[in-house]
């Protein structure tokens, strides 16, 4: 994997999960994994996720579902019928496994889901895939 080259963007993920401990694995995963510097946000609730991404324009999203208030399934609709952030990647990172709610991820313009518990690697070979360019 190459490093980042200076005036190189840095890429930026923003962290979407009620469950503390599973926003800091998931920060921990992408630094380790991946070896290179990364802009991480959280937010703990949709609701603070869509406030974070009117001012902030994160690269990639980590997005659970289950979360108390806005779930992961209206905050990918708003991100994804808005202008100004419907490239944004989404990538969901959730307990809810069956395939019915991997099918309306997939629709509302998730371009990855991975079931919690997670692994590091697949969690980071997802976002590689997603944001980091190929070497020249």
């Amino acid at each position: 994997m190459r490093e980042s080259k200076p005036g190189q963007k840095v890429p930026r993920i923003l962290i979407v999960d009620d469950d503390e401990s599973i926003r800091t694995l998931a920060a921990a995963s992408i630094q380790h994994t991946l070896g290179e510097t990364w802009s991480i946000a959280f937010a703990a609730t949709g609701e603070e996720a869509l406030a974070r991404m009117a001012c902030e324009r994160p690269d990639l999203v980590l997005l659970d579902i289950m979360m108390p208030g806005v779930d992961g399934f209206e905050v990918c609709r708003r991100l994804k019928a808005c202008p100004e952030t419907r490239s944004v990647r989404v990538v969901f990172l959730t307990g809810v496994g069956d395939e019915s709610a991997i099918a309306e991820g997939l629709r509302l313009g998730g371009e990855g889901y991975i079931l919690k518990p997670f692994s590091p690697v697949t969690l980071a070979a997802q976002i590689a895939e997603l944001l980091v360019p190929e070497d020249d």
